[in-house]
């Protein structure tokens, strides 16, 4: 009877009324619905809502669905994480049905940054709000604008139906619809725009702006683009940004996608009529930070991504005045364990900014099976958020990315777009145990060998992500001791972009853990059981060789399960 609970914003700010939709069937006399909002184990709102009447005070009616609006006060925060837990109850008071969703709430959208697309606007798509509704239920908060531009060179067409250089038909009044339809839903709106990317007769008017090959000819991208020179010397250089301060200002959008395509990463130079090499890392970190100069005039609140393809060149560009160290995922990162790699790489180059993976999962579009691919999308989407990183991969209206071409998105089917929200749900629910930059990772120091902080009794596991075990994902910080199991049990392979069998079940996973002080409490909580609302855990404290040490048995085990120790 409760058809759907959704917060009605992708994120919060701090101090801001909390507003959420739940969708209810028609409820017979006297039922009502209790929401309980919580932060990790502990309730801190309670509220009752009588279904009687509708909140005008009108009877309601025997066979009218209708939406009823919760809001909550605003809740002052930096960035955490929030479950809103709905339960309706007949007369007696007896459960009829329960749901579950999450919200989080922010001082500066930067501390959180979930990444989605939108790369239809055709005039078919005007006011098709769809698209942008299955984004907020998913918690995005930013929404790349994939392809909405005339030309890479000349970004906001003249007229309002024009024609791209893929020869998509478009319309600049469904972009600015859209863009404003993200707006009203708290998401920030980023325009695509490659960096370096022009038109054949573009470049063939500027040939002295182009980048060359050692064999003289220009670099080339799929027939159809010219490479040009990003130096601040180039006069591209200063074209670009005005193409991008042209598509804020005009478009209304909140920032800039800043692709690359992953090279050329050196080149020649012809300014001035001279021959000489060109490193683009060298020059990239230039690039962003005079964008964010240029475009901060015109919008203070401007953000910056940059696509560093194929984790090149994280190490060059990761300290510039960007919102988040994006990383576009290809060979030979191609294991699960390369996952975990780029991330901990970026979250160190990046200083504490958000880690954003764009790792398209080809299974959705080749697979036979569409369960491989199901269960490949949960693994991925687990491990990601299990090392405190976000996952580029939904967008449009329930699909997903397969590839770099965004407009040949593919769909995602039911089943696996109702676990995806569950997913999103959880990440964004426990938002403080995954995405706190406090936590550090301790998996490969922590636990096995001689390490014996951790220690998981008759348990199959794998510090590392090897196929056919549990990984485990150990992060701690002052308050926190934390263990994310992932489960790769069943699996012959550990590539990240191939389809899975279903996981096989886990249970009796017995936990020994050091401490250093009295823990408040135990916690579990998976999105694949009980709607990812925490459980409490017996537990019990021995004295070892080394210490204090904590036991506890962890409820069985599907896809993802996430452990942790409150200490006092």
């Amino acid at each position: 009877m409760i058809k759907d609970i959704y917060p009605l914003q992708a994120q919060f700010r701090s101090g801001e009324p909390v507003r959420i939709a739940v969708e209810l069937e028609p409820a017979a006399s006297g039922a009502r619905l209790e929401i309980a909002v919580g932060r990790l184990d502990r309730v801190l709102l309670r509220m009752n809502e009588d279904l009687t009447f509708h909140r005008n005070g009108e009877a309601l009616g025997e066979a009218a669905p209708f939406t009823l609006t919760i809001e909550l006060p605003g809740i002052e925060a930096a960035f955490d994480g929030f479950g809103v837990d709905a339960d309706l109850l007949d007369e007696q008071g007896l459960l009829l049905d329960t749901s579950s969703t999450a919200f989080d709430v922010v001082d500066d959208w930067r501390r959180s940054t979930r990444y989605g697309f939108l790369s239809d606007f055709a005039d078919a798509d005007r006011g098709d709000a769809e698209d942008v509704k299955w984004l907020n239920k998913l918690h995005i908060n930013l929404v790349q604008f994939y392809d909405w531009m005339y030309k890479h060179d000349e970004l906001v067409p003249e007229n309002n139906a024009y024609t791209d250089l893929m020869g998509r038909e478009l319309c600049l009044d469904v972009v600015r619809e859209k863009t404003a339809l993200c707006h009203e839903y708290g998401m920030k709106a980023f325009a695509y725009g490659a960096v370096y990317a022009a038109s054949k007769p573009f470049a063939a008017r500027h040939p002295e702006w182009a980048l060359y090959q050692s064999d003289g000819k220009p670099y080339d991208f799929i027939g159809i683009f010219t490479i040009m020179n990003i130096e601040a010397s180039s006069p591209w250089h200063g074209h670009i940004i005005d193409q991008y301060r042209r598509a804020v200002e005009e478009v209304g959008f909140d920032g800039i996608h800043m692709d690359t395509y992953g090279f050329p990463k050196t080149g020649n130079s012809r300014l001035d009529g001279e021959s000489r090499i060109v490193r683009l890392e060298e020059h990239f970190p230039q690039l962003i930070d005079d964008t964010k100069a240029a475009l901060s005039k015109v919008s203070p609140d401007i953000g910056l991504i940059f696509n560093n393809v194929g984790n090149w060149p994280v190490g060059a560009v990761a300290a510039a005045n960007q919102e988040a160290v994006y990383v576009e995922v290809w060979k030979p990162y191609e294991r699960y364990h390369h996952i975990r790699q780029i991330i901990r790489e970026a979250q160190l180059a990046g200083g504490g900014k958000p880690v954003i993976l764009a790792a398209y999962l080809a299974p959705f579009r080749t697979e036979a099976d569409p369960a491989r691919a199901y269960w490949g999308g949960l693994l991925l989407t687990s491990i990601i958020a299990a090392h405190g990183a976000y996952h580029l991969l939904a967008g449009e209206s329930q699909s997903l990315l397969t590839q770099a071409y965004y407009a040949d998105y593919s769909p995602a089917g039911a089943d696996f777009a109702a676990a995806l929200r569950k997913y999103c749900d959880f990440q964004i629910r426990y938002a403080n145990l995954l995405y706190d930059a406090s936590l550090r990772d301790v998996s490969m120091t922590h636990a096995d060998g001689d390490n014996l902080e951790y220690v998981f009794d008759g348990l199959n596991y794998s510090t590392y992500g090897e196929a056919g075990k549990v990984w485990t994902v150990i992060r701690e910080s002052e308050r926190f001791k934390t263990v994310s199991f992932v489960n790769l049990s069943g699996q012959s392979e550990d590539y990240w972009n191939e389809g899975k069998a279903s996981p096989v079940a886990v249970s009796g996973i017995a936990v020994r853990m050091l401490l250093e002080r009295e823990p408040v409490g135990v916690f579990a909580a998976s999105p694949d059981d009980r709607l990812g609302r925490p459980q409490q855990l017996a537990y019990r404290l021995t004295d070892s060789l080394r210490g204090v040490t904590l036991e506890v048995e962890v409820p069985a085990l599907s896809v993802w399960t996430l452990l942790w120790v409150e200490m006092g």
